[in-house]
């Protein structure tokens, strides 16, 4: 490839306003470059535009659920070029203390050590998945995955990927175990997915009344009772169908503070809270005792492990009904309207998930 030649990409220059822009694809000793073939949009994708993350630098690329072809490789790239692979959004510098402690947020670099979330000024500009290519970092994890299924739906590999850590590895789920899911968005979906695969023995989930085509869906992936938070009793749905507290409850919601009561007051006593959501920075108020009366552990989740990628490649090599959990998908001149569309300003009717693609 001539690494003379410029990539189109779609620049956030300040919340809300994107801007058509070509970056140069420079040469590079290590690393390497990706054409992207599409990105999917998560919400913090869509806090990132709305200026809802405080620590961001404008201008940048966004988007970091990113999958496309290797263009070209360094020495630090384990797979040929032409290999479709997903790019792990969280970069690991394995020098500070976070990567030390095989934590999810390297602090190599500030704001944050994420695709999508380095601004543009950093050379060499293309951090997002916005954009024709995107550079691969000499630290950045690689996963192939499947040539089988239409990038859109290989960029779900992401959320699998997190639900899978949320789900089974962080609250260590033994089979025959019961989990309640707060919150069916694409993450509490993959969490759904992925309780069931380990062999839980029920799995529930919990939504908004708008949130009714996702909770269809997660009848249709398995999920052994879906309940209206906003009109039903959640208590008294688990009771009835379920007879007992669950062992785990995992909080996918999205900035709801009232969640985390929830999920304290629902979780049997010894049981495990997974708090895989942020509350907006809003002070929470609740009673510790809680958590001790109950003896609980209460573990906060960002991301996924290396292990929650390996798993989802091959699920996604292997079940076909993530082909379903891609609702909608934009060209990169309409990254505005997937936007919108990802955050439910276009509407939340038979909205799943959303992607960009090339």
């Amino acid at each position: 490839m001539d690494l003379g030649r410029q990539a189109k990409a779609m620049v956030l220059v300040e919340p809300r306003h994107f801007a058509p822009t070509t970056l140069d694809l420079t040469p590079t000793e290590e690393g390497g470059w990706l054409a992207v073939e599409a990105t999917g949009i998560s919400g913090s994708d869509v806090h990132v535009w709305k200026g809802e993350s405080p620590e961001v630098i404008y201008p940048l690329v966004p988007g970091h659920q990113i999958v496309g072809r290797i263009a070209v490789k360094g020495p630090t790239i384990p797979y040929p070029v032409g290999t479709r692979v997903v790019i792990e959004p969280r970069i690991r510098c394995g020098i500070c203390a976070r990567c030390k402690l095989n934590l999810s947020t390297c602090s190599g670099r500030k704001p944050a050590n994420a695709y999508g979330m380095i601004p543009s000024s950093e050379p060499p500009g293309l951090w997002g998945g916005m954009a024709e290519y995107v550079y691969i970092d000499p630290n950045a994890r690689l996963h192939p995955v499947t040539d089988d299924v239409p990038a859109e739906v290989a960029t779900f590999v992401h959320p699998l990927a997190t639900g899978y850590t949320w789900a089974v590895e962080l609250p260590a789920l033994q089979p025959g175990e019961n989990v309640l899911i707060l919150g069916p968005g694409p993450r509490g979906l993959a969490c759904l997915i992925a309780a069931k695969a380990a062999g839980a023995n029920w799995v529930g989930i919990t939504g908004l009344s708008h949130d009714r085509d996702r909770l269809e869906l997660a009848s249709k992936l398995g999920a052994d009772v879906v309940i209206d938070s906003e009109g039903d009793d959640v208590a008294a749905e688990i009771a009835s169908n379920l007879g007992c507290r669950p062992d785990v409850v995992i909080d996918v919601t999205s900035d709801d503070p009232e969640a985390l009561f929830t999920a304290l007051d629902l979780v049997r006593t010894g049981g495990r809270v997974i708090l895989a959501s942020t509350k907006g920075n809003r002070a929470l108020h609740f009673l510790s005792d809680v958590i001790v009366a109950k003896q609980l552990t209460l573990r906060g989740a960002i991301g996924s492990t290396l292990v929650g990628y390996q798993w989802a490649t091959s699920q996604l090599a292997t079940d076909p009904r993530i082909d379903d959990l891609v609702s909608h998908q934009f060209p990169l001149s309409e990254a505005p309207r997937a936007m919108q569309a990802a955050a439910g300003l276009l509407g939340r009717e038979e909205l799943i998930s959303v992607a960009v693609t090339f």
